[in-house]
């Protein structure tokens, strides 16, 4: 019910899997769905913003990426297995992990989790 109310509310992006410079951009296809909870637009003065991703696919390509920023994940409904230096962890609902920005990772959904 809250991504619907978001969505109304202009809150919701839908991130291709690959952007418009990319030479196969006609092939892309929807990879996550970001929901803004606080700002669509987080004004600079603010420290932080709340998103919620609905992810659609695994990540793309073979290689592990990293963040802007650091942040915290929470794991709301299903899950997704987290490919890091130290090996690939299932990370369940409820589970919560905090990340530096430097910290590089890849993310694979179980099929039929997201």
């Amino acid at each position: 019910m809250l991504l619907k109310i978001l969505e109304k509310l202009g809150r919701k992006k839908t991130v291709l899997d690959r952007g418009p410079s990319h030479p196969e951009f006609d092939k892309a296809k929807p990879w996550l769905e970001r929901y803004y909870v606080l700002f669509r637009h987080r004004p600079r003065w603010f420290p932080f913003n709340i998103l919620i991703h609905r992810m659609l696919d695994d990540d793309h390509g073979d290689g592990v990426h990293n963040h802007m920023c650091p942040y915290i994940t929470i794991i709301l409904k299903g899950g997704y297995w987290e490919t890091t230096s130290k090996g690939k962890f299932w990370r369940h609902p409820g589970y919560i992990g905090f990340r530096s920005a430097d910290h590089l990772h890849r993310v694979d959904l179980k099929p039929n989790t997201n």
